[in-house]
């Protein structure tokens, strides 16, 4: 079963989007749609929490890569939560996107840094 659940506030500093389950084609939408919701919001920074994530496919990397260009637009921060090992973490490394998002091993280290942000 997928899930993307939207919590927080900018009052917390950062507004949190988890994600659990089968994250592709049939999924996209209802993520696109959380992430969407999560970036209006207006918080200074987005964490995107895929620790639950069963598997990965490049749908859900697109809809990531447009939710942290639009933050990154504005001047906010995506914090990307992907556990090593992990099924995100694999399509995450072996695209080297580590190298383009702020991502963390585990939700503690992305809310420390939010909330730094």
């Amino acid at each position: 079963m997928f899930v993307a659940e939207v919590t927080g506030s900018p009052a917390d500093g950062y507004v949190a989007v988890r994600v659990c389950g089968d994250v592709d084609t049939g999924t996209r939408a209802a993520l696109t749609d959380a992430l969407e919701r999560a970036v209006a919001i207006g918080s200074p920074s987005v964490l995107v929490d895929l620790t639950g994530v069963q598997f990965f496919a490049a749908a859900g990397v697109h809809c990531v890569e447009r939710a942290v260009g639009a933050l990154e637009a504005r001047g906010g921060a995506a914090h990307v939560v992907c556990p090593c090992p992990g099924a995100a973490w694999r399509v995450v490394s072996l695209l080297g996107l580590q190298r383009q998002w702020m991502v963390h091993q585990d939700l503690e280290a992305a809310v420390a840094r939010c909330s730094r942000h």
